[in-house]
């Protein structure tokens, strides 16, 4: 199965199919499929050059044997949105939709928003979509709604990822969402988005700033937010010689992150502060997706990457800073924050800590914390309290 057969670089290639999933390194298969020009726009909001964000520039139906289970129709497509560098960047995504009665108004949208999944173009969800992408697509699938998916500006379209950056990730989501309204009749202006990871960081960022980024045109109801990276900036600067081993999964969010800065902005000379092995290790960041990193990073010294603490490079601490620090008030919208005891991606009292924060300090949070060693039973409590929780806000 897959979740989409999307073009990687939005060429006249062969698009890859989705049909592997990333809890293998088994090779994509290819698609016969060929993109097609859509010159649908949609108007409001603008890129840098004043270029219609959301704008569709392709699209093409996903074949029926390659669908999601659930879904009856879908479309991979490119889109205009914006960058970290705040310049027009294009990005891929794809919509799904149910089968059923088109409800009053369309189906309401979920924006699924991944987490890591690496920084090559063939890790880009649409192209090699994990089981946690397709476990969600099903998901929301079966509950009646359309799923919208963006594999964020530079993952499978040209450009350098912009990983670090928690803005411009949440902007290109709403553009895959306003991308929505031009691709199919049939989808609603009601939108919210559920996030896991590096797409937590962007919905917990949406809660507060997507229905100004969305405008008049869309309908953003709420978000949900799961394994947020609280203080992934905070704790990024302090590594360095002495560091002690992390879980495997957020050494690899590190050397992505790192490369991914290393990659669009040079003069925060990150390769610098690193030994011979540590530039091993960003050049192979950017060449593995997310399982494959993960399985090869469990275990390796992380102060042995470093030939100096990243505290001294004040650059990297200020784009650090400015580009993923979470909001603890101000949302404007609900957002349900669901954490459990066992995480291996986030550092859970750190995450605990900030859901209290954002609790205190802001009545639209929902907190959920998992007081259970069991991480099957916490997920299995967060889906149940994520499918109330938007089902409430969309209504």
């Amino acid at each position: 199965m897959s979740l989409a057969a999307a073009p990687a670089l939005a060429s006249a290639a062969p698009p890859l199919s989705g049909g592997n999933t990333q809890s293998s390194s088994d090779t994509a298969k290819t698609s016969g499929a060929t993109t097609s020009v859509d010159a649908t726009t949609t108007t409001g909001a603008t890129t840098a050059t004043g270029a219609s964000a959301g704008s569709v520039y392709s699209r093409r139906s996903i074949p029926q044997p390659d669908l999601v289970p659930g879904a009856a129709n879908g479309t991979v497509f490119t889109y205009a949105t914006t960058g970290a560098d705040h310049k027009p960047r294009q990005s891929s995504g794809v919509l799904l939709t149910p089968f059923g009665s088109v409800p009053a108004g369309g189906f309401p949208v979920i924006a699924w928003a991944h987490g890591s999944r690496g920084l090559a173009d063939g890790c880009a969800p649409s192209v090699r979509p994990t089981v946690a992408d397709l476990d969600q697509a099903r998901t929301w699938l079966s509950r009646g709604y359309a799923v919208v998916s963006t594999d964020y500006a530079g993952l499978g379209t040209a450009g350098t990822p912009q990983y670090f950056d928690t803005d411009a990730t949440a902007r290109n989501i709403v553009d895959a969402v306003r991308a929505t309204q031009s691709l199919r009749s049939d989808v609603s202006r009601r939108w919210a988005v559920v996030g896991q990871g590096q797409g937590a960081a962007a919905a917990v960022t949406l809660a507060r700033i997507g229905q100004t980024l969305g405008g008049s045109t869309l309908d953003f109801r709420g978000a949900a937010a799961s394994s947020i990276p609280a203080q992934f900036s905070s704790l990024l600067t302090k590594l360095g010689p002495g560091t002690v081993n992390l879980p495997a999964g957020l050494t690899a969010d590190a050397l992505y992150t790192l490369s991914a800065i290393s990659s669009a902005r040079p003069s925060v000379d990150v390769v610098d502060y690193l030994t011979e092995s540590g530039r091993s290790w960003l050049n192979r960041a950017a060449q593995l997706c997310v399982a494959d990193l993960t399985r090869e990073v469990d275990g390796i010294s992380l102060g042995s990457l470093f030939s100096k603490p990243l505290s001294g490079n004040r650059e990297l601490a200020g784009v650090l800073e400015a580009a993923s620090v979470l909001p603890v008030r101000g949302f404007t919208r609900p957002v349900m924050m669901t954490q459990g005891l066992v995480d291996p991606s986030v550092i859970v009292p750190l995450t605990l800590n900030y859901i209290n924060d954002a609790r205190m300090a802001d009545r639209q949070v929902s907190p959920r914390p998992y007081l259970t060693l069991s991480a099957d039973s916490a997920n299995r409590m967060a889906d149940n309290d994520i499918r109330s929780f938007i089902a409430t806000t969309m209504r």
